[in-house]
């Protein structure tokens, strides 16, 4: 063998032995996993404020409720906070990518780049504050700087950002009204021609017309009705200020009015305004709330019936009978010969 062919096996094999090793070798752990917020506790949180360039809100914590600040106090989806303030605690200081400084522009987690999260407490105590940046080498990954520190880390779970760096509107609470069906005893409607109520029977399990008239009601658009009533959802919602009439959203004359009846001895009364030819939508709110939302009018004409069209007919006597299948109803009956 030559001395040429020589020198290139040593290296094709240095390289073999070379690349092994970077396969085998087990994954640098910079800091143990540990935590990058110890002391999280999202149960304390009192207030999230997020900014980023285009994004800029105040959630806020009042009585059990979480309000969008900016948004006219609107309430905010507490599903939401909740995942948010999950991925919080997840944070772990377990892969970091840089200390340097000058990088922190790269991976977008600056002070002009990066969307800043500060998560507060009681006595506007400060429990983390961190820069969310640019994605990591896959579409899962995030960069993050907690923001007192110059280690920049990669989060590698869910899109880090997009639980936060999202419009206003997509924080709020978009529920009218969400009820458990074994909660609700009545149903009463008030239409411009007459009312009329449902009432549920517990031993049936079902829901019957109890006025103007007892009567089995059709169970498809029954079930229709306490789905989509029940879970009632808007797709925007506003505040009513003093200078809003209800007469803009035809609230101060509804077309009909539907009230539950809770087995606790509350009520909810959804009041069903105009419809908005533009939208395909109708303006709704509950009585007691000076929030107005659009919903679909798909929504709206599946729990907007009358009693008439709930109503089950009866079925005639005549036609209740049933013919004994052992019988040719063609057969004449046989003749008695002497």
């Amino acid at each position: 063998m030559s001395y040429k062919k020589t020198i290139i096996l040593i290296i094709i094999l240095c390289l073999l032995i070379g690349i092994a090793y970077l396969i085998n070798r087990s994954p640098k752990k910079t800091s143990g996993e540990t935590a990058l917020f110890p002391q999280f506790d999202a149960e304390k949180v009192t207030s999230i404020r997020l900014n980023g360039k285009t994004n800029k809100l105040t959630l806020v914590k009042s009585e059990g409720q979480w309000r969008a600040v900016e948004q006219d106090d609107l309430p905010v989806d507490k599903d939401q906070i909740k995942q948010a303030l999950e991925v919080v605690s997840e944070l772990k200081r377990d892969d970091i990518i840089s200390k340097n400084p000058s990088k922190q522009e790269i991976f977008q987690v600056d002070p002009n780049q990066g969307f800043e999260v500060e998560i507060k407490g009681e006595g506007d105590t400060t429990l983390a504050l961190f820069y969310i940046g640019k994605n990591g080498p896959d579409f899962m990954s995030t960069y993050v700087r907690e923001a007192d520190s110059n280690e920049v880390f990669l989060y590698k779970g869910f899109h880090l950002r997009s639980r936060f760096d999202k419009p206003a509107e997509n924080w709020l609470d978009k529920f009218i009204i969400i009820v458990q069906d074994e909660d609700v005893e009545a149903i009463n409607y008030n239409l411009d021609d007459g009312a009329f109520s449902l009432v549920k029977d517990y031993e049936t399990e079902k829901w019957r017309l109890d006025q103007p008239e007892a009567s089995a009601v059709r169970e498809k658009l029954m079930s229709d009705i306490t789905q989509t009533l029940f879970n009632l959802r808007g797709t925007k919602l506003r505040r009513l200020k003093p200078e809003m009439a209800l007469e803009e959203f035809g609230l101060d004359q509804p077309l009909s009015s539907i009230t539950l009846s809770m087995t606790d001895g509350d009520s909810k009364t959804l009041l069903i305004g105009k419809h908005d030819e533009k939208t395909d939508e109708y303006f709704v709110r509950l009585s007691d709330r000076d929030i107005v939302y659009s919903v679909g009018k798909f929504s709206i004409d599946k729990i907007n019936k009358t009693w008439q069209e709930l109503k089950m007919e009866e079925v005639p006597p005549e036609a209740s009978q049933q013919t004994d299948p052992a019988v040719d109803p063609n057969m004449h009956p046989p003749t008695n010969h002497p």
